[in-house]
């Protein structure tokens, strides 16, 4: 007798009675309904840590509400300090250094290209503001040749008052071109001194600024650390949990059809 339930693939369906050979003798049949095998893996962590996990879990969202997962430190009183001197430094005492510094820079550029009194007008410069030491200097001088002449009996003579007056302009001459260069020298070593002590005057603010800096930001790391402890303990225990130490729970479920 032939059962209609099945679906014949192969050509005729055989049944005896005896299921056992029937279905060695119907081998090539396949059912209604069969189909192919499927299997699904679950894994995660073993049943006795699963407590930690619900308790970790509690600790993290309280955490997270307490805002101890998004903590930023806030800047240290020495922070704040370096801020304020590099304000200072930035809005008062830079403009000053550079404004003398640029002046400085005006006098070494007029040596070099020899201009105002390191120019060719530099001696008329000098001399005028001499004046009232060159008079001086030229009595003296004249002074001096006469009692010089009478003692030798030359008084008023032209080659006499010819030398005496050559000597007012050789000491003239002298003396103003000592102080020409004493100026030249005095207002360049002046400039350099201005320059080279205005860079150190900046270096000297932005060092202590910087050094008071460093230890602020020591201090806010610091702080910052401090303020991770909670999130570092978190993260650390549920990377425990996913460590070879504690291993993995498998658990596999195979579903499927027959004939």
């Amino acid at each position: 007798m032939i059962d209609h339930e099945f679906e014949d693939l192969m050509g005729v369906v055989i049944e005896t009675g005896y299921a056992p050979l029937d279905k060695k003798l119907n081998s090539h049949i396949c059912y209604k309904g069969g189909g192919g095998q499927t299997t699904t893996s679950e894994s995660g962590v073993p049943k006795e840590f699963r407590p930690y996990v619900v308790s970790g879990l509690k600790s993290a969202e309280e955490a997270l509400e307490g805002g101890e997962l998004a903590y930023v430190a806030d800047l240290t009183p020495e922070q704040r300090e370096s801020m304020e001197m590099q304000k200072a430094l930035a809005r008062d005492t830079l403009p000053g250094i550079a404004a003398k510094s640029e002046e400085a820079r005006g006098v070494l550029g007029e040596a070099a290209r020899g201009e105002g009194i390191f120019g060719t007008s530099g001696y008329q410069t000098v001399s005028e503001q001499m004046k009232p030491q060159l008079t001086q200097l030229a009595q003296m001088t004249r002074g001096a040749g006469q009692s010089e002449a009478a003692m030798g009996g030359g008084l008023g003579s032209a080659r006499q008052q010819a030398m005496i007056e050559g000597n007012v302009l050789d000491k003239s001459l002298a003396a103003t071109s000592a102080e020409l260069e004493a100026q030249r020298a005095g207002r360049t070593g002046a400039a350099k001194g201005v320059i080279s002590t205005g860079a150190d005057v900046g270096a000297q603010y932005g060092a202590g600024a910087a050094a008071l800096e460093r230890v602020g930001t020591t201090l806010q790391e610091q702080a910052q650390r401090e303020g991770d402890t909670r999130y570092q303990e978190l993260s650390r225990f549920f990377g425990f949990l996913g460590s070879p130490a504690v291993g993995q729970e498998t658990k596999s479920t195979t579903t499927g059809g027959g004939k």
